[in-house]
């Protein structure tokens, strides 16, 4: 979004008559002299140009930066939700609970996201959707390098962005055996184990070690901030391709996401500036996706990189790579052509109509859930006098200062929000002709994201070593390392590149650690405060991040704690 100042400049006119005296003299014959002053005509005054409102993407007159919409407390409109606790994330908005019907389609869809399937598998990361995103929200990363991950992953890809042929293009660390018995270390990776092709492992352990790199703001303050090493050990496949790449992902939180999905397409677009016509520095791209089900190229809006266009196809996409869950939209297993100790495993499950694992109508539960899940009102707001915490409102401005709303785009309006293509929800199935979600639509809602790819700068190398540092090209203690400048992962995935990002949504960031205490930030969760978060921007951002480190301390402290009320 972008916010500018428009000023007129009124200059005064001056208006000069000249008045002309005519005077006439007549010879002869006895005349008299004649004065006569012209009649100055009234000036007509001008007809006023035709003035155009301004208005932002949505239409709407554009936010102040010194006054605070009257609705900003209510960041997801009726879909707002006033709980702060761990359930902050996993509540259903009133208008859900008191519809005896949607309350029944949402406890299902709740239960569906909590629970284990029977059919996990044969590799995945985890066991269920609850398994990442915990409590709704987002996951942890793994207290220590010889810890599992669990609630994040690696996405994989050569220069080019193409899957490996033998792993794909996501790793999984386990095999299903670590979630169907009560030995869990009997799923994990073990080098080479799998090649033989009778016996099922994980298909590598990663993992993460960090390097610490100290800095310090103009002021003096000091600060601190994590950079990740990744490290892939183990291989149970044999070796990767040439060029591969990892992309670190810790699972995000899940609510809002059918908000997101209800902003129409055109509002999103017009953002983009892709060769920063505005010269601001920013130049957002939208990434345009290939639609799982319909088979059209549309606006991506979901994960790190918006490489999916709905969160049917994000939640079919997890249920896929993440779980091991084949369905109608994805039916493939979790098993590449050669993986054949997968793909003999996979053939002993149980099939939906002998095609996939998964039924079209659990699908379209947890779609809804995922949905309708409700977005935690502000904090510091003060209904009873309709004031904002001091330091809040304070920080609010300085981020608008700062110029973060340039990516961070406070304030969307949803269009009408679909109903979902794979059919009406009844209590037996599915029907034709579901209808739109009323909760959803044309609400005015304060996301902070303009779900637009932003490059953040950076670069990343790819080498192989022993524990001990040596350089090495094979064996069972050569490991793959992964080290990285800035935030790039190196990866291409659909239209973004190895240094593009798209901006998160910043609602319910506040909570994140209420909601889960191990939790930490940015899409590999290397930074474990806000204010870390903030000082790895680069690229595009790093006029942005300049500005917020240019602050004084306590301007800084309020303008975190703006962000920590979304």
């Amino acid at each position: 979004m972008k916010n500018k100042s428009y000023f007129s400049n009124i200059k005064p006119v001056i208006i000069s008559a000249l008045l002309t005296i005519a005077l006439t003299a007549c010879g002869g014959g006895g005349s008299s002299d004649e004065v006569t002053t012209p009649i100055t005509p009234t000036p007509e005054p001008p007809t006023p140009e035709p003035t155009t409102p301004v208005v932002d993407h949505s239409g709407l007159t554009p936010l102040s930066n010194a006054v605070q919409d009257d609705n900003e407390h209510l960041p997801g409109g009726d879909a707002t939700v006033f709980v702060t606790d761990e359930d902050a994330f996993s509540t259903r908005p009133d208008m859900i609970a008191d519809d005896f019907q949607s309350d029944g389609f949402f406890t299902s869809g709740d239960h569906l996201f909590r629970t284990a399937e029977q059919d996990i598998g044969p590799l995945l990361s985890t066991g269920n959707c609850q398994g990442c995103h915990i409590n709704d929200g987002r996951g942890s990363v793994p207290a220590t390098p010889t810890s599992p991950m669990l609630s994040m992953l690696f996405k994989l890809g050569n220069e080019t962005g193409a899957a490996d042929p033998v792993y794909g293009d996501q790793l999984q660390p386990f095999a299903v055996q670590s979630f169907s018995s009560s030995d869990f270390n009997s799923g994990v990776s073990i080098h080479d184990g799998s090649i033989n092709g009778t016996e099922l492992y994980g298909e590598a352990f990663p993992f993460i070690e960090y390097e610490i790199i100290n800095g310090s703001y103009p002021d003096g303050t000091a600060y601190e901030l994590r950079n990740p090493i990744y490290k892939v050990k183990n291989l149970s496949f044999g070796s990767f391709m040439e060029n591969i790449r990892f992309s670190a992902r810790v699972a995000p939180q899940v609510f809002g996401v059918g908000l997101l999905d209800a902003i129409p397409a055109d509002n999103i677009i017009v953002l983009a500036d892709e060769n920063d016509a505005d010269d601001n520095g920013i130049s957002g791209r939208a990434s345009m996706a290939l639609d799982a089900f319909s088979g059209e190229t549309k606006l991506g809006r979901f994960a790190y990189k918006a490489q999916n266009t709905s969160v049917l196809q994000q939640v079919a996409g997890a249920y896929g790579g993440d779980i091991g869950i084949s369905t109608s939209i994805f039916s493939n297993e979790s098993c590449t052509e050669q993986q054949v100790a997968c793909q003999m495993v996979a053939e002993q499950e149980n099939k939906v109509g002998s095609e996939f694992d998964f039924p079209d109508r659990n699908l379209a539960l947890v779609e809804f859930y995922n949905r309708v899940l409700g977005v935690p009102a502000r904090r510091g707001f003060d209904d009873s006098n309709n004031t904002w915490d001091e330091d809040i409102a304070a920080g609010r401005e300085l981020f608008f200062a700062t110029q973060c709303v340039d990516c961070h785009t406070p304030r969307h309006v949803t269009g009408e929000a679909s109903g979902s293509v794979l059919g009406k929800l009844t209590l037996l199935g599915l029907e034709d002709g579901a209808e739109p979600i009323a909760m959803l639509s044309t609400q005015t809602i304060f996301p902070y994201t303009d779900l637009l790819l932003h490059d953040m700068g950076g670069s990343c190398a790819v080498t192989r070593e022993t524990a001990a540092g040596d350089s090495c090209t094979s064996g069972a203690e050569c490991m793959y390392v992964q080290r990285c400048e800035g935030l790039a992962d190196g990866l291409i995935q659909g239209d973004a590149s190895g240094t593009e990002w798209k901006t998160p949504a910043l609602w319910g960031i506040g909570l994140v650690q209420t909601v889960n205490p191990n939790a930490s930030f940015l899409h590999d969760g290397r930074a474990r405060t806000v204010e870390e978060a903030i000082l790895w921007h680069d690229g595009e951002a790093k006029s942005r991040k300049e500005a917020f480190m240019a602050l004084t301390q306590n301007q800084r402290q309020q303008l975190i704690a703006f962000v920590e009320s979304l």
